[in-house]
């Protein structure tokens, strides 16, 4: 019977940065040694994070005298990144590779009847084993890469003979599994065995045994070998509702004697791709996931408890998601158990990341990846593999063919990409090794459809599309709470010591003296008030991506940026604390595997000479237009949806102003469709009027909801048009005049101008404001103040100041989609309180820079309001048009008529 003595716990530690110790006749000197956690990393420990070592560990201990009769091996979980080991003075070996376990026999060094010192030599990725050729994944870009013996230690007498690798193959159809297993004959003499196994259903019962008889060759070496083994009972399948195990029993028996037991655990579960669809048992899925970038602030390396995995699953799954991609890293066994146990799928990204590629390289990631696939391949949760992510053209086509090759030899055929993101998108092979289609689309609202429009191409060939990772949204970082929770101190992966070059680009990619920059800025806004405007604001971006999303059939899966606040990004679902963003149950809404969305008409023009598409804002309207929206049910649960009824009603103030419903709705797994339209003349309104679309649908077995808000705005805001003057040299107001249609431009004469609106300001345009006039400069790109091309809705937060304008526009504290239609891509460089009075502003979320979208300034006698805001639309899918954009043109004459009122 194998035995073994747990290593884990205090281990001796030393490290020294300064004089770095290389050769194992100097660390014998050493006398100054610290204590140390085993699993851990020694960054846990040490000030220095980057540095890449020798970092030396020692370990006292002693193992029975009856041990002396068999092979004695140490087994390490996983050492990160390179090691040398020495036992009692003798090298015993060493190993290459972080996230993989290794085994190194110390039979020749071992001292039965006295303490035994284990010495092991540790280097990390770094100056020594280059990051980007040494599988370091994305923890150098997260924070640090961790070093150290991060996981587990035992020591083992083996047994004369064990077996090793067992891959476990369910077969549903003939309702068995077949089970591929290696022998190790460690008593290098030839010898009868005979191998057991036998099989558990999910409720701990005996199925069924089978019995094999070898012969082991005198050699010690590996022998592999296969046998089946039948269910006899009906088949319990692991799916995410219902994730049944079964267990596998493997044992030794020579004569009489067991020598060798062990056990495994599966799930009786099949994949298969068809069409568009990944079938999970026969049942369409559809992949609600969430990126993990293996980031915990304590433990640095990725190690939680067991009880930390559960509770982080938890809130996952109690926010709709099923899905969990680890990506570029490898998580612990005890995550992929937690994970089989609570049916949450998981996509296992191996850590290739903007590699370095050299022979060296490919060595390094053939012999890992073996070994780290069949550490996991067992796991029934585990549905999706990818091999990389954004791979460029460095990474040649036989390496990824040759890649892809074996991780589906290992996997038994399983669902696998070569690159994720897609050589199409970052640069590399258009030949792609992939069973399924996966982009990384990280962008402003507005552009998603014509990404996915162009992207589902019916040219394409049929294969799922799944986002490996989108959607992100950078939230503000509460520093109070995180100065709560580390008592009053910042943790050090928030201070200024984890930056290399201040200033520098790699700034952009670290939350880098958040509190200093805020404290220049001095903002009439409390923390608190900004935490909670760019939360409201992730909801509505997320919101909406995901419902665009559903609609389309050709995709049937998505990974949202990511998990957890972490030292390169706020844009997560939870925060630094690990707790949600939002209201798990209203993100479940639109996260879930029934989800209601609405889709619109489209709209044409005949424009010189032919038909354009208009594009128009669906979310915004005007007084007495019509609401049309389709009723979308993207429907991915187990089970059809029969007799099913439909009710929506359309909710202003005080009361309801319409309603309506359909019933017999009808749904089959994986189908999506238009199930009612709904339409209703919107009332006459005096002022920015909120009104709420709800629509509900229930059936026998579920209740399904969701609801959007959205603005009905003033047609008019009947402004003196004969005291304004509009030059527009560069067309950004074409069509003004079609919702305008009275206004006269001052071109009369009758009346003095007494406000300029205009998209190119001119020196006239200065002369009139000294003299006391009014002037609304649109500005577009460059012009006369500086801008800065920034995203609007990605890494910002937007600031609405109390100013009579920005009072009267609808904004409720956060960037909803009334700001759809006119969202831009450049900001004024920040003026200054002391240049200009700010409106509505800027703030990155990741820098902590302001800029101005919309300020006020005092030019001699006269005011100047300039914005670069979108009145006309125009990017993406934004109204093509200020006569196609109700918020736009009420913000427009809102601006107007302050300055005529000032």
């Amino acid at each position: 019977m194998e035995k073994k003595i747990n290593l884990s716990g205090e281990w001796d530690v030393f490290i020294d940065f300064s004089k770095p110790v290389e050769q194992y006749e100097e660390i014998s000197k050493i006398r100054r040694w610290s204590k140390i956690s085993v699993p851990g990393c020694w960054e846990q420990a040490e000030r220095d994070k980057k540095s890449d070592g020798p970092v030396w560990y020692r370990k006292i201990f002693t193992v029975p005298e009856g041990w002396n009769e068999g092979s004695v091996a140490i087994h390490f979980e996983g050492v990160n990144y390179y090691s040398e080991a020495w036992l009692n003075g003798t090298k015993i070996g060493s190993h290459e590779g972080g996230w993989n376990g290794f085994e190194l026999d110390i039979s020749i060094a071992i001292d039965f009847s006295n303490e035994n010192e284990l010495l092991v030599k540790v280097y990390k990725q770094g100056d020594k084993y280059p990051v980007r050729e040494c599988l370091a994944g994305f923890f150098p870009d997260v924070g640090v890469i961790f070093g150290g013996i991060w996981k587990p230690v035992t020591v083992k007498l083996q047994p004369s003979a064990k077996i090793e690798d067992v891959f476990v193959k369910p077969n549903i159809q003939e309702e068995e599994i077949v089970i591929e297993f290696d022998i190790k004959n460690h008593a290098g003499i030839s010898q009868n065995i005979l191998l057991q196994f036998s099989l558990y259903n999910p409720s701990g019962e005996l199925e069924n045994t089978v019995t094999k008889e070898v012969l082991l060759p005198e050699e010690p070496l590996l022998l592999s070998q296969s046998c089946t083994v039948n269910l006899k009972n009906d088949i319990q399948l692991w799916n995410p509702e219902e994730p049944m195990q079964y267990r596998l029993e493997t044992k030794v028996l020579k004569g009489e004697q067991e020598i060798f037991a062990d056990q495994t655990r599966f799930g009786m579960r099949e994949l298969h791709i068809k069409g568009n669809h990944i079938y999970l048992n026969g049942n369409p899925l559809y992949l609600r996931g969430v990126l993990h970038w293996g980031w915990y602030s304590e433990t640095i390396a990725p190690i939680p408890t067991r009880d930390e995995i559960r509770e982080e699953l938890r809130q996952v799954k109690e926010s709709g998601f099923n899905l969990v991609k680890h990506c570029l890293y490898v998580p612990t066994k005890e995550y992929f158990e937690i994970a089989d146990e609570m049916g949450i799928l998981i996509w296992q990204e191996l850590p290739l990341w903007l590699p370095q590629v050299s022979s060296d390289l490919y060595n390094r990631v053939f012999y890992q990846y073996d070994r780290i696939v069949r550490e996991i391949r067992n796991h029934p949760s585990i549905i999706l593999w990818t091999l990389g992510c954004e791979l460029d053209h460095s990474v040649n086509a036989d390496f990824l063919s040759d890649l892809y090759q074996l991780v589906k030899r290992l996997t038994n055929n399983a669902i696998i990409r070569d690159n994720s993101g897609s050589g199409e998108c970052y640069g590399g092979l258009l030949k792609e090794y992939a069973d399924f289609y996966d982009y990384h689309f990280y962008n402003d609202i507005h552009f998603y459809r014509d990404l996915i429009n162009q992207f589902a191409g019916s040219w394409r060939e049929n294969k799922p599309w799944v986002f490996g990772e989108f959607c992100d949204y950078d939230v503000f970082r509460d520093i109070e709470a995180v100065r709560k929770q580390y008592n009053g101190e910042l943790p050090w992966w928030l201070k200024d010591d984890l930056i290399e070059n201040p200033g520098s680009k790699e700034e952009r990619w670290h939350w880098y003296r958040q509190e200093a920059k805020m404290e220049l800025l001095n903002l009439p806004f409390s923390s608190q008030h900004i935490v909670e405007n760019s939360n409201r604001s992730a909801y509505v971006y997320r919101k909406a991506v995901l419902e665009l999303v559903r609609s389309y059939q050709k995709i049937t899966g998505y990974v949202l940026t990511s998990i957890k606040g972490n030292p390169i990004a706020t844009s997560s679902i939870f925060n630094d604390f690990g707790e949600p963003n939002h209201v798990p149950a209203a993100f479940k809404q639109f996260n879930n595997s029934t989800v209601i969305s609405l889709t619109w008409d489209n709209r044409r023009n005949w424009v010189n000479g032919g038909d354009r598409l208009i594009n128009w804002d669906p979310n915004n309207y005007s007084s007495n237009d019509t609401f049309r929206p389709h009723i979308y049910i993207s429907h991915y649960d187990q089970d059809a949806i029969t007799n099913a009824n439909l009710y929506w009603e359309l909710i202003g103030r005080d009361e309801t102003l319409a309603s309506g419903g359909v019933s017999n709705i009808n749904l089959s797994p994986g189908e999506a469709k238009e199930v009612g339209i709904a339409e209703v003349i919107l009332p006459e309104v005096q002022h920015p009027t909120k009104i709420l679309f709800k629509v509900k649908l229930t059936s026998d077995r579920e209740e399904v909801l969701n609801e959007w808000p959205f603005w009905i705005f003033p047609k008019r805001l009947n402004l003196d048009y004969s005291k304004i003057t509009i030059t527009d040299p560069l067309h950004l107001l074409a069509g003004l005049e079609k919702v305008l249609p009275d206004m006269n431009q001052g071109a009369d004469g009758k009346q003095e101008t007494k406000v300029v609106v205009t998209t190119l300001l001119q020196p006239e345009h200065y002369e009139l404001l000294e003299q006391g006039g009014r002037v609304f400069y649109i500005q577009r790109g460059e012009g006369e103040f500086p801008v800065q091309h920034l995203p609007f809705w990605r890494e910002s937060i937007q600031l609405f100041h109390s100013h009579t304008v920005m009072n009267t526009f609808p904004h409720e504290d956060h960037t909803g989609m009334v700001f759809y239609g006119i969202a831009t891509d450049t900001a004024f460089e920040n003026m200054g309180k002391d240049e200009c009075a700010p409106i509505m502003d800027r703030l990155d979320a990741r820098t902590f820079e302001l800029n101005n979208y919309l300020f006020e300034r005092s030019i001699g006698k006269g005011k100047l309001i300039a914005t670069t805001l979108r009145f006309e639309g125009g990017l993406g899918a934004q109204p093509s048009g200020i006569n196609h954009n109700p918020a736009g043109l009420y913000l427009f004459e809102a601006i107007i008529k302050y300055l005529l009122d000032s």
